[in-house]
């Protein structure tokens, strides 16, 4: 099997980067199914092992990817799904320690999208998964491993459920700060 961390190579069969996950769920069709950086494989691998894996075990059911790498988005000129390489601010191209960030929009079946995100914060805040962003819309949760906690909604997410959502950012921050000042030896 060809060298799949380098970018433009076109993926014959999936490779899955982990248990769960395959490449072919986070590339990008409107670009050829293909890597767009020889870090995109690294990044997206480091997602699926560190979040996205501890997340479908602990919700006990299978999270589905609407989004992974793109060159562009509609959203967010410094969008996570974007290679750090390609955003245009630089201290938008990475976490806080310098290694390269990914993100994936989930959607879980039978679960309502501010169920997911509530977990997500859960495990944010307990360290079982790297803290990071957050964004609740109408029919999918964006996940991100951005180094630092960052929460917003989508248009469409109603009053009710921003405020569950906020609530439980506020948690996870306290948590967070909480282990951070007792010198938690966990990595996440």
């Amino acid at each position: 099997m060809q060298e799949w961390a380098r970018c433009g190579r076109v993926s014959r069969m999936s490779e899955r980067l982990t248990p769960h996950f395959s490449d072919v769920e986070f590339l990008d069709w409107r670009q050829g199914h293909v890597w767009q950086t020889p870090t995109s494989r690294a990044r997206y691998l480091e997602l699926c092992q560190r979040t996205l894996e501890p997340l479908r075990e602990a919700l006990g059911r299978s999270v589905r990817i609407v989004s992974g790498e793109r060159r562009e988005s509609k959203t967010a000129a410094n969008s996570r799904h974007m290679p750090p390489e390609l955003r245009p601010s630089v201290k938008e191209r990475g976490k806080p320690d310098g290694s390269p960030d990914a993100a994936a929009d989930v959607q879980v079946g039978g679960m309502l999208p501010i169920d997911v995100a509530l977990v997500a914060l859960r495990l944010m805040g307990q360290r079982e998964i790297p803290v990071g962003g957050v964004g609740i819309y109408p029919t999918f949760v964006h996940l991100d491993n951005r180094g630092r906690l960052a929460s917003w909604k989508g248009s469409g997410v109603d009053d009710a459920t921003w405020q569950r959502f906020r609530a439980a950012v506020v948690d996870c921050a306290t948590a967070v700060r909480i282990s951070m000042e007792v010198g938690s030896d966990d990595n996440a």
